[in-house]
């Protein structure tokens, strides 16, 4: 019989990140789209969320995750109080996923606190 073990990140490090309107979100999408960039936003908490996560392609890296710390190298988000699965855009859609993972609904929950800070 395997032992199987869970073990979930308990830190999240977060290195660079954009508060943006939800308009100026659909459109940096946009734009990253244009250039070639599969883009998805994650919804959850009534925010809107792309994140870009550091790959564990380094031993640094893969020993902060066996610590339980995961870093994203950016996020961008705004404020989207109801869920829709797709934004549309002239001809472009952004696909909206309403996460179920757990770390990105507390990502979620702690960028809506953030929403109209300085940050």
């Amino acid at each position: 019989m395997v032992h199987i073990t869970y073990k979930p990140a308990e830190e999240l490090v977060i290195l660079e990140m954009v508060e943006y309107s939800l308009h100026e979100l659909i459109e940096t999408c946009t734009l990253l789209m244009n250039a070639g960039r599969p883009v998805i936003l994650n919804w959850a908490e009534g925010v809107a969320f792309n994140h870009q996560p550091l790959p564990f392609n380094t031993k640094e890296l893969l020993k902060e995750r066996m610590k339980g710390r995961i870093y994203w190298a950016s996020v961008m988000f705004a404020s989207m109080p109801d869920y829709v699965d797709n934004l549309k855009v002239g001809a472009l859609d952004i696909p909206v996923v309403a996460t179920p993972n757990p770390v990105l609904k507390q990502a979620a929950a702690w960028l809506k606190g953030q929403l109209g800070s300085d940050l």
